[in-house]
């Protein structure tokens, strides 16, 4: 039997089968530009691509990498600490990326975040109260001063993540068979350290409305005129 060269798969290309994407494919399949996705490949954002000839291909699996890197830089992360969670995470660089979204996303569904969403709602809240009488900029220097004291609640929290959950994975040589279940502690984490604040806020509220009752009383009290 004579095989003839024509009908031989030709290794250099991909098959109708195969599902892999010159840049150019890859970078219509995200919305980027070619120029912007070889860019975040000199970054080391993308890994090496399959040469066949003198065209490089990328699995699939790759666009998922670059959405998750997009979302990531959108919410704030550089594309320099995006690079460096992919170097530390090694193989297991895409499944770091998953835990820092995890940390990052939303405890309630419906829930927006971001700097922006924070600044809108503290914008509307400024607008419901002053309809109650309360002055603008009253309430602004109180969120600034609450601002401040929320920080030192997140640097706590921190810090308990750092030494009770992040400290051990280090310790134990961060084995790649953990990051799942990293990632949902901190999935679990992050709603329970919010309820936390809410319930001992809420408790502290009622105590200090109701001192200040009290002391608004004895005031009160006073400054009557005896009879």
């Amino acid at each position: 039997m004579v095989i003839h060269p024509e009908t031989m798969p030709d290794k250099r290309q991909p098959t109708t089968t195969d599902a892999a994407l010159t840049v150019a494919e890859l970078a219509e399949r995200v919305g980027m530009t070619v120029r912007n996705l070889r860019e975040w490949k000199t970054r080391g954002l993308l890994p090496p691509a399959e040469m066949r000839g003198r065209v490089g291909y990328y699995p699939p699996e790759v666009a998922d990498r670059v959405e998750r890197i997009k979302q990531l830089h959108s919410e704030g992360f550089t594309l320099e600490l995006i690079g460096r969670m992919l170097d530390a995470g090694g193989d297991a660089g895409d499944e770091v990326m998953r835990l820092a979204e995890t940390l990052r996303a939303p405890f309630r569904v419906g829930v927006a975040t971001g700097e922006n969403v924070t600044d809108q709602r503290i914008a509307e809240i400024a607008g419901s109260l002053q309809e109650l009488g309360l002055s603008v900029d009253d309430f602004l220097q109180a969120s600034a001063r609450i601002r401040a004291k929320t920080e030192e609640i997140a640097e706590i929290f921190e810090d308990v993540w750092l030494q009770s959950i992040w400290q051990p994975f280090i310790d134990a040589g961060m084995p790649q068979s953990e990051l799942p279940r990293l990632r949902e502690t901190a999935a679990r984490v992050k709603p329970l350290a919010v309820d936390t604040v809410i319930a001992l806020f809420t408790s502290a509220m009622d105590a200090q409305i109701e001192s200040g009752i009290a002391r608004e009383l004895e005031r009160l009290d006073g400054r009557r005129t005896p009879d």
